[in-house]
């Protein structure tokens, strides 16, 4: 029927549409497979609406008890309406040690006396601070939180970028710190952005009985418009749905009316909505610049910290002084507030404004598509900037950086009135008290971020992204975020209708679905960003090395003035006296603190401990831990010289010999000696070169030991070495032991967590 050729065509074509099946069915196998991961989350989330306070606590508690090996849910404290203040820690539970949990606490005056709380092991590595919602109506941030925690959660063990974050890293994400005004805001949409307060604001004896009603029942407190000859709205020409608003001054031949919340006035004082919830700005109500110049309140609150919710957060951090990254969430507006709110570029030291503009800001502008300033891609050509900015007649401030600050990347204060912005905000205090590389993102930017609606512009851009989100929230959301207009009589204002958005869908919030995922993707990503630079000190090397074995008997030592009297027992043993030597070394990207952080209070540098049993360990050399100033970290800061160092700060070193700790292990012949001969011995012990063997340790006292190992020379030799790395630091210690005992060497580091070694003497 058919000829060869045809054949052989129907056969291609029959083969080709096989691969076609073929490679469609992968396609969808693979996007079903994407579809089947997400949906088969072990706590699946979705951002399709908002989570408000009571969604939010069970997504927490259900991810707390699903995923306890990397989480740990914490009550921080409670608001003023008992509602409890949540935070939740990722990290790798079985990773990370802290450094009480190896150095037996003493209380000298009274043994045995639990007063002290165990740091969890977590507390052991770097920290980083996540928050949202501590304004109540800018609740985009809570979402962003909880977008952080189902990425961090479901990608642990499968992303390996994430994996290791977790496993480094300590994340405490708080994704309310106002309860009360989110849930006011998303639950029964009565926006407002100040905690609640249990206060009489109109004096009749009477607290918080007059707030916002829903006037018609039907759930949701939206708007009441009226007809008003005063009125400064007209109803659109386009949407009538729409409420414009006149410019002041306005003229207009429209019908004009008044908008205001749906409400009325509960305790017939004339007055509507003057005696609700609605407490004080937490943002203005933490201890860095609460206080004015001339003494007075600046902030809010009757003092630093009076709100329970602000009080929580600084007491959290204060239990918590591993937190180095910290981000308190805001809208609106697409930008981030870099310190400090309360002065100028001059208080913010150099190294720090440094790490925060030419590393964190200029990722952040590349990430939210913003241009990055010149100054910022070539800052070895910061002086011609400078050079530049002066020229051109800029202010004193920019001339000090060299560039003026970007839109999406800006200093709290107001440079341009030269001022501070305003007083006890909380990122100010995070940077300037506690010492942490701390910011406020302004989530959301309605004009580009808004997915499916274009950026408008013009004298009636406003107006015109009204009516698109009018249509598109029909479209896509059946439109139940707007309720249409419906009449009503008003028991005080008259006829009239209500209607309008739904408030928590309206204003600086984003939209949710596919705009809401957007920004809380793009800041997720810029946190883990930030997360990846943290510090991370280490154990490099450590060995132990046996220089000298001593026979002994069990002895007793007398100290009077400066001369120790040993006296021998009838017990025999063993003395070794050992040289411990280790390389700490900080393999993170930034330094352990800020450049000034280790002389905040309640901060310290990073320290080396050797730890053993102090009651068969003398030190000799090097006391039981050892300064190590502030540990640099790996990347190159840009933009940044550092200052020589400074040997003031160098670590502190070899310790005195100290007879007291000398009970019990010394054993000899019956003998004295002075303090001066005993710091002779050691300076003739590390004095001595390659494997000769020491004659004489202790005058008067028999000795079998053999010298083990060898040493270079001290002294010229040894400045001459090059020195280690900004990053590393070299430690030893010399210490006489008794008998066979572990050793561990520890490095503890405030902000960049702890690590250790064991060794073993035999």
């Amino acid at each position: 029927m058919f000829g060869m050729s045809n054949r052989r065509k129907i056969v291609s074509w029959f083969m080709l549409l096989l691969m076609i099946v073929a490679v469609a069915e992968l396609a969808l196998g693979q996007r079903r497979a994407r579809v089947v991961s997400v949906r088969t989350q072990s706590v699946p989330i979705s951002f399709d609406d908002f989570h408000g306070y009571t969604g939010t606590a069970d997504y927490l508690k259900r991810v707390a008890q699903v995923y306890p090996g990397i989480t740990e849910l914490v009550e921080i404290g409670k608001s003023t309406l008992e509602r409890p203040i949540y935070v939740l820690v990722i990290s790798n539970m079985k990773t990370g040690t802290t450094i009480d949990a190896h150095v037996e606490l003493r209380n000298m005056r009274k043994e045995n006396v639990k007063n002290v709380i165990p740091m969890k092991p977590y507390q052991g590595k770097p920290g980083h601070w996540i928050c949202g919602s501590t304004h109540g109506n800018e609740f985009t941030g809570t979402e962003v939180c909880l977008y952080t925690i189902n990425k961090l959660v479901s990608g642990y063990g499968s992303d390996p970028e994430i994996t290791k974050l977790v496993d480094d890293n300590t994340f405490y994400i708080c994704p309310i710190v106002n309860p009360d005004g989110v849930f006011n805001s998303v639950e029964r949409d009565i926006s407002q952005r100040q905690n609640s307060e249990l206060k009489d604001n109109d004096g009749d004896g009477k607290i918080n009985e007059d707030g916002p009603d829903d006037l018609n029942g039907d759930g949701h407190i939206t708007q009441f418009r009226y007809r008003d000859s005063e009125g400064q709205y007209v109803i659109d020409d386009v949407d009538p749905r729409l409420m414009v608003r006149l410019q002041r001054g306005q003229e207009t031949d429209k019908q004009r009316y008044s908008v205001v919340t749906e409400d009325r006035d509960n305790d017939g004082d004339g007055r509507r909505g003057e005696d609700g919830e609605s407490g004080i700005d937490l943002n203005r109500n933490f201890p860095e610049g609460w206080m004015r110049d001339d003494g007075l309140p600046g902030g809010s609150g009757l003092y630093a910290t009076s709100a329970p919710e602000t009080h929580a957060i600084c007491e959290f951090f204060t239990n918590h002084t591993n937190i180095l990254m910290a981000q308190f969430y805001h809208t609106s507006g697409g930008f981030t507030y870099r310190p400090i709110g309360t002065e100028a570029d001059t208080g913010i030291a150099p190294r720090d404004l440094a790490v925060l503009d030419f590393i964190m800001g200029k990722k952040y502008l590349e990430m939210i598509g913003e241009e990055v300033p010149e100054a910022w891609l070539h800052p070895e050509d910061i002086d011609k900037f400078k050079a530049e900015m002066e020229a051109a007649g800029a202010n004193q401030y920019d001339i000090l950086r060299g560039y003026k600050p970007p839109r999406g990347w800006r200093p709290s204060y107001n440079e341009q009135a030269d001022r501070r912005y305003s007083y006890g905000m909380a990122t100010s205090w995070a940077y300037k008290q506690f010492g942490a590389y701390s910011i406020t993102t302004e989530l959301w930017n309605s004009r580009k971020d808004m997915k499916g609606i274009p950026e408008f512009t013009g004298a009636d851009a406003n107006v015109q992204r009204e009516r698109a989100s009018l249509k598109y929230q029909d479209e896509q959301f059946g439109g139940k975020f707007f309720i249409p207009w419906t009449r009503f009589t008003h028991p005080e204002l008259g006829p009239g209708e209500i209607g309008g958005w739904i408030p928590k869908y309206r204003g600086g919030n984003a939209f949710p679905g596919e705009s809401l995922e957007g920004v809380c993707q793009t800041h997720c990503d810029f946190e883990l960003f930030r997360a990846g630079l943290m510090p991370k000190v280490v154990v490099a090397d450590a060995q132990a090395k046996v220089l000298y074995t001593v026979d002994a008997g069990q002895a007793q030592v007398i100290q009077q003035n400066n001369q120790v009297t040993i006296s021998k027992n009838q017990a025999q043993g063993e003395i070794k006296i050992v040289e411990v030597t280790a390389t700490i070394e900080n393999v993170g990207k930034l330094p352990t603190h800020l450049e000034r952080g280790d002389r905040l209070a309640g901060n310290r540098q990073d320290v080396v401990w050797l730890v053993t049993d102090r009651d068969k360990v003398t030190f000799l050399e090097g006391g039981v831990f050892q300064q190590l100033g502030v540990l640099d970290g790996t990347v190159e800061i840009p933009g940044y010289t550092p200052a020589q160092p400074d040997q003031a700060a160098a670590p502190a070193g070899m310790g005195q010999f100290n007879p007291q700790m000398m009970q019990q292990m010394m054993q000899g012949q019956r003998g004295q000696f002075n303090q001066q001969q005993m710091q002779q011995m050691m300076q003739q012990m590390g004095q001595r070169q390659g494997g000769q063997r020491q004659q004489q340790v202790l005058t008067g006292q028999r000795q079998r030991g053999q010298q083990r190992g060898q040493r270079g020379q001290r002294g010229q030799a040894a400045q001459e070495q090059t020195p280690p790395p900004p990053n590393q630091r070299q430690v030893r210690w010399l210490i006489a032991v008794e008998g066979d005992v572990p050793l561990k060497v520890i490095a503890s580091s405030q902000r960049g967590g702890t690590d250790l070694q064991e060794l073993t003497i035999r």
